[in-house]
């Protein structure tokens, strides 16, 4: 990818944490532990998801930054959130770090010398993971997510 297709992306992973934030302001509290299904993710659950994705692939990015060529671990996003207490945990401190992450990360990802972007890394179910593939996996995950909090707000309003 050439840093002109890059930068929409980076830009819009940059802004995700101000969306997330301002799709939850509006969020009666009453709706945030509420299943559409009982085996669907509370808006909650889904927060908590995302700040737990961002540790991983803020770490992955960093892995390809820093180690190129090592092979990295998954994660179980389910286990991670029914293993977790997400129930326990302020959601305004999950934002608060998801959002420190980003800004860290995108102040690094925005820096980098163009090398830096082929380097890679050993995902074991995804394969080789460049800097570019990271960012073309990862940024629409927040978007996705918003849609699903959206989703399950109209099904709170329907219920």
């Amino acid at each position: 990818m050439i840093p002109i297709q890059r930068a929409p992306l980076l830009t819009s992973y940059a802004e995700g944490h101000a969306r997330l934030c301002a799709a939850l302001a509006e969020l009666p509290g009453e709706a945030l532990d509420f299943r559409p299904d009982p085996k669907a993710w509370s808006i909650r659950e889904i927060v908590f998801h995302l700040l737990e994705g961002e540790i991983n692939w803020y770490a992955r990015a960093r892995f390809i930054m820093s180690e190129p060529g090592v092979t990295i671990l998954p994660y179980d996003q389910d286990r991670w959130i029914g293993s977790l207490g997400v129930e326990t945990h302020p959601m305004d401190e999950a934002l608060e770090l998801l959002g420190l992450l980003r800004k860290l990360l995108v102040r690094r990802l925005r820096s980098l010398p163009e090398e830096v972007w082929e380097q890679s890394i050993l995902h074991p179910a995804l394969g080789p993971l460049t800097l570019d593939r990271w960012l073309e996996l990862f940024e629409p995950h927040l978007p996705a997510h918003l849609a699903q909090i959206d989703r399950n707000l109209t099904a709170w309003r329907q219920a």
